[in-house]
């Protein structure tokens, strides 16, 4: 038989106020925390459901079949308070999952002890029905699990409201969360007292109310408060999984603090490490210039580190120190790697392909460079052109492979005669040249004659090994402070080479700009 009563309307209004919550929420599934909370509301909608249920039937069978279903809701609703206190602030308080099971060990015990209370009476001893005002209600007498099942589920909630309470002090600058957190489970508990009281009608079980305000506080103090979408972190937490390594030392070099990282880094284990002084680890800096200011940067263990370091107190200059070690290790090695492409980049650009001496164009600016000099400072420049006689014939007669190899022992025999100053150039085809800083015309003189007479015994080889024999012709020009025209000092080595090749060739002639 059924009958609907004013005893029905707490528990049907505590379940639509959960579903509300439940609705308003669903969708933050990606912040830590929101699927216990939505355990916490399914739990109570399910708690309240039942009681709804129950509160509809006259039958006691009816009545006792509800409360055990009632109490799938009753023993999560703390443990998943627990769980969202734990799971929220996950970035503090890290739960092991061995934590987690324990917690629910106690619930599953309570839901066993239910399905079968009817052999051992050990959550109701005594279970029957009272009339009152036309109601039919089921009133139970407590066994000795139930009240087991009642202080455990209360240091659950006093446990995850503490936790709460501090997760959220220590990063909300608000007090409307902090009241939110601390009087929700207040208020249930209140609740839960007053059905537990002697006066209270047996059957109306104000709890589901109490979970109902709580949700209700919950969600105006702190899921529409934001703090869902602004996750709690722990400074010291956030240190610890820091890939940075951090120390803190005092200015004797003691090791006050230090993270994973930084034990990592150094090799060492905690326990060791505060027998010691950082300097027995890091010994290619000293201490004053470790705890310095400035940045640096130091090697360890074939590691590179910027290193940075504050003061704790600015004031005082006895203050710790924070150092913060940042590996750079593969930032430095893609500079090494960037900067050896970049050099080769560059030596490619100035570097003649076939031969290795230098390019035209770097040639030309070396020489712009060296006559400004001469005009600043005074001193002589000397330039050599010189190409080989009659090469097209080596080109025709052997091909230009040979004629490749043969320019490539002319350079060779260039590197070979020039001074360590002095820059050697390919300027095209079987023309070079020879930038002589520092050198009066004798003294170019002497060097052109030396490269001429190596190039005419220098042998070369064709594709049947084979000797071939070739000459050149030096042109020779020197340039003063009093003219240091770069195009002068050109034009007149090209004039001298001329005369060279006029003359018979294989000779150096010379001129003075």
């Amino acid at each position: 038989m059924l009958q609907l009563t004013f005893w029905s309307i707490p528990p049907l209004i505590a379940a639509l106020v959960c579903v509300g919550a439940y609705v308003r929420i669903q969708n933050k599934y990606n912040v830590p925390g929101v699927s216990a909370v939505l355990m916490l509301l399914a739990a109570v909608m399910f708690w309240s459901g039942a009681q709804f249920i129950g509160s509809l039937f006259t039958e006691i069978e009816a009545k006792i079949a509800a409360a055990k279903l009632a109490y799938f809701g009753i023993v999560m609703t703390p443990v998943c308070w627990f769980i969202f206190s734990m799971t929220y602030t996950r970035k503090q308080l890290k739960a092991p999952r061995w934590l987690l099971n324990t917690v629910c060990v106690v619930p599953f015990i309570t839901i066993c002890l239910v399905m079968s209370n009817e052999w051992h009476q050990l959550i109701w001893s005594d279970v029957h029905l009272t009339f009152a005002r036309g109601y039919a209600g089921l009133d139970t007498v407590p066994g000795p699990w139930f009240y087991v099942h009642t202080v455990y589920s209360y240091v659950l909630l006093v446990s995850a409201t503490a936790i709460l309470a501090f997760s959220i002090s220590e990063f909300s600058h608000t007090y409307k969360p902090l009241l939110a957190v601390i009087f929700a489970p207040i208020i249930v508990s209140l609740a839960n007292l007053f059905h537990l009281l002697p006066w209270n009608p047996p059957w109306f079980d104000m709890t589901t109310i109490g979970f109902a305000v709580a949700v209700l506080i919950l969600d105006g103090g702190v899921l529409r408060y934001g703090l869902f979408d602004n996750i709690p972190v722990h400074r010291e937490w956030v240190v610890e999984k820091l890939l940075d390594s951090v120390i803190v030392v005092n200015t004797d070099g003691g090791v006050i603090d230090i993270n994973p990282a930084g034990l990592n880094m150094l090799r060492v284990d905690r326990e060791q490490l505060s027998k010691h002084s950082i300097t027995e680890y890091i010994r290619t800096m000293p201490l004053a210039a470790l705890l310095s200011s400035q940045s640096k940067e130091l090697t360890l263990y074939d590691r590179a580190y910027d290193v940075t370091s504050s003061a704790l107190d600015r004031n005082n200059p006895e203050s710790d120190v924070v150092l913060v070690f940042r590996d750079i290790t593969t930032r430095r090695e893609q500079e090494r790697r960037l900067g050896k492409m970049k050099r080769e980049l560059e030596r490619i650009a100035h570097t003649d392909a076939l031969t290795g001496l230098y390019t035209r164009r770097t040639f030309f600016e070396r020489l712009k460079e060296e006559a400004e000099r001469v005009q600043r400072h005074g001193s002589s420049l000397s330039v050599l052109l010189f190409d080989l006689d009659h090469f097209k014939k080596v080109n025709d007669s052997y091909g230009h492979d040979v004629g490749d190899r043969v320019l490539q022992g002319v350079a060779d025999v260039s590197i070979a005669i020039k001074r360590v100053n002095d820059v050697a150039a390919r300027l095209g085809g079987e023309e070079f040249a020879l930038l002589l800083p520092e050198t009066t015309q004798a003294g170019a003189v002497k060097i052109a004659q030396r490269l001429r007479q190596a190039i005419a015994d220098e042998p070369h080889l064709d594709d049947h090994g084979n000797q071939i024999w070739v000459t050149a012709s030096i042109g020779v020009a020197t340039i003063r402070q009093a003219s240091g025209q770069v195009d002068h000092i050109l034009k007149h080595a090209d004039q001298a080479l001329y005369r060279a090749k006029n003359n018979g060739r294989n000779m150096v002639c010379c001129t003075e700009a």
